[in-house]
């Protein structure tokens, strides 16, 4: 399967990657009494009106994804020709001390918008229900203070999980997916093979026909060698909010149907929609840096479950499971031809406020996307990490109130320096030993 992978679009990058070397090459080149005449020109051009390269009505695609796109192999993309066969953090070695620094400088009003959804007992993940208990210390405490500690622990069958023994689950609610999350045959980025048990911690009972087959009953084990979410540390990037959900629910209101209603389910978003709404925003691809997180709006959140104050939402089993009542995970995302189109960025990690930002509906049977989790399995191949299940509405909001307002004002978005649509984003992970992912509570800083 590996051998059959190819990273459809690699001419893409080929020439992307030519043309950043040239351009370096030729930067290098000028000399120094150069320098002032070039200063000068720079100087005119960023005094200059911004003057998008062009607007809704005459768009034309950016960067051309084919229509057919293939999987990465694992073992040689881009991200593991670019940092190397050890590598185990893949994009994140974007994240360099000086590029930390500029993402933390990008703050400038000390606004923050908490992304992370609120957790509670009850909250369904794909193979248990958040539960916990909390324990009383002893009455009347200790010593003269009369201290009571009190505390919480990892409750196993209950109410929430009747047939479960434990619930302790890192990929929940608000979540950073890691490479070993899902695989093609086990193998994940930089060839890892995350069925092989020299590379398990604490493994115990029959490893049975591991790696090439499947172990025995009793087989558990504590976590992996590689790649584990340990390896993350804090992420701080500069992000860049792509409202792809607002762009379509204007046409939605233009069409004269309720933009309420959208996305339905089922929905892809192209990376046609992507680049459209960059440039309703004042942006466009080369807004776009390598090692940025790109945060894709969907709408859907604003649908079923949000804490946005103007309009909240907790409908949070409908929100997993394609907007119903019963079990059946999926909903709206982007399409396989978006998934390699977010690739060609080269971003630290892509975002969403849907369950897996791809679109994912396994049970539909018209669905014709032959993979259940294309962009799981291409981002986190590709040495890209997930970020999903996001709460993007409050800051959708005042971005979206600031573009108006621009508009108005001057008859075009803010300058992308300037734009509400680019902020700083802080992911603290939970630094669980070889665990392929983690519970998260990311921020963004404007």
């Amino acid at each position: 399967m590996r051998s059959s992978c190819k990273v459809v679009g690699s001419a893409h990058n080929q020439s992307r990657e030519t043309g950043l070397i040239l351009g370096v090459s030729m930067a290098l080149r000028i000399s120094s009494r150069s320098w002032p005449l070039l200063s000068g020109l720079i100087s005119i051009g960023l005094a200059a009106p911004h003057v998008l390269a062009q607007t809704l009505p005459d768009y034309t695609p950016m960067d051309r994804i084919p229509a057919e796109v293939g999987l990465p192999d694992p073992c040689d993309n881009p991200t593991t020709r670019m940092w190397g066969s050890d590598d185990e953090v893949g994009n994140l070695n974007y994240l360099t001390p000086e590029r930390v620094r500029d993402n933390l400088s990008l703050i400038r009003l000390g606004t923050a918008y908490e992304l992370g959804h609120l957790l509670e007992p009850g909250q369904m993940g794909f193979s248990a229900y958040l539960d916990f208990k909390s324990n009383l210390g002893e009455w009347p405490g200790r010593d003269a203070s009369h201290t009571i500690f009190n505390n919480e622990e990892t409750l196993g069958n209950s109410t929430f999980n009747r047939d479960r023994a434990g619930v302790m689950q890192f990929e929940l609610g608000t979540q950073l997916d890691g490479f070993n999350h899902v695989t093609q045959e086990g193998i994940t980025y930089n060839c890892f093979d995350t069925r092989n048990p020299v590379d398990h911690y604490y493994p115990e009972g029959d490893s049975g026909d591991l790696p090439r087959g499947n172990p025995g009953s009793d087989y558990i084990f504590r976590g992996y060698k590689k790649l584990g979410i340990e390896n993350v540390r804090t992420i701080v990037a500069r992000a860049v909010l792509i409202d792809v959900g607002q762009l379509l629910r204007d046409r939605e209101a233009a069409a004269g149907r309720d933009p309420e209603q959208f996305p339905p389910a089922n929905y892809e978003f192209t990376p046609e929609e992507l680049e459209q709404a960059l440039i309703r925003q004042g942006l466009t691809v080369d807004d776009i840096h390598p090692g940025d997180a790109l945060l894709i709006r969907t709408g859907w959140s604003a649908r079923f479950w949000t804490a946005n104050p103007v309009d909240p939402r907790n409908e949070r089993v409908r929100y997993l499971n394609r907007g119903q009542d019963d079990f059946l995970p999926g909903g709206p995302g982007i399409d396989a031809r978006a998934i390699q189109w977010t690739i060609n960025r080269m971003p630290v990690l892509v975002g969403g406020d849907s369950k897996t930002i791809e679109n994912s509906n396994p049970t539909d049977p018209t669905r014709a996307v032959p993979v259940e989790r294309p962009g799981h399995v291409s981002w986190l191949n590709s040495g890209i990490y997930m970020l999903e299940d996001l709460d993007l509405e409050v800051l959708a909001a005042d971005c979206e109130r600031e573009r108006a307002a621009s508009v108005a004002a001057n008859g075009a978005p803010s300058l992308p320096e300037q734009s509400c649509y680019i902020s700083t984003i802080v992911i603290q992970t939970t630094p669980v030993r070889g665990s392929g992912g983690s519970t998260v509570s990311p921020t963004v800083f404007r």
